[in-house]
């Protein structure tokens, strides 16, 4: 009998996966938001900022990130949910303060499937770990059409 899936860095049924938390609101600072969690983002954008490669468009919202796109290359989405989570596993105030301000706090995880079945898996322990902090986690889910009948 088995506990727990092991994790395996080679995961069988994913072509490609990275995660990310964010934090996301029209009038947030995205400086504030580092200052706050002690954290230097991967990523931040700030509302009224010209999007890139978008003429005359601008980002209608503050965003702060912190991304392992780029830094792990693990198809195991376990991975990427460990590495976020050793950084922020002691910031439960700091997050409840955050969402009291109306700011949106979540991990979204992209997981690409390689042939259609067989999904990503999330530990017990992630799932208390963020849980305990309030975080809400999503998986944006792609498939690779050409390596699997849709009949």
């Amino acid at each position: 009998m088995r506990l727990d899936t092991p994790y395996d860095k080679d995961y069988g049924t994913c072509s490609y996966s990275h995660a990310w938390l964010r934090i996301m609101s029209e009038e947030m600072n995205p400086d504030e938001i580092s200052e706050i969690l002690n954290i230097a983002p991967t990523q931040t954008q700030r509302a009224g900022e010209p999007r890139s490669g978008k003429s005359n468009k601008v980002y209608k919202t503050s965003g702060w990130w912190i991304s392992t796109k780029g830094i792990l290359d693990s198809l195991d989405a376990r991975h990427h949910l460990d590495w976020i989570l050793d950084y922020v596993s002691d910031k439960s105030e700091e997050f409840n303060a955050l969402k009291k301000r109306g700011y949106l706090v979540d991990v979204c995880v992209r997981w690409d499937s390689k042939n259609g079945h067989g999904g990503p898996t999330i530990s017990s322990k992630q799932m208390l770990g963020f849980g305990k902090l309030g975080i809400e986690v999503w998986f944006d889910i792609y498939f690779d059409s050409d390596n699997f009948d849709h009949a």
